[in-house]
């Protein structure tokens, strides 16, 4: 069983944040490839939509509804 992981707003907000950029981007390659799963709230959902472009642009690449 895959695990899954429950990500709030600021997780996706950390890959352009110096301090969590590595561990962040190294995080959603793994979401990316099938290795974990991400959850995230319908509050997430809404704070994304309205996040900074970049942030947004980022969390669209990552993520697949289901």
């Amino acid at each position: 069983m895959k695990q899954r992981f429950y990500f709030d707003t600021s997780v996706f907000g950390g890959a352009f944040d110096v301090e969590f950029e590595e561990a962040s981007v190294e995080l959603f390659e793994k979401v990316k490839l099938g290795q974990i799963i991400c959850i995230y709230s319908d509050l997430s959902e809404g704070e994304l939509f309205n996040a900074p472009l970049r942030v947004k642009d980022f969390s669209k690449t990552c993520l697949k509804r289901v």
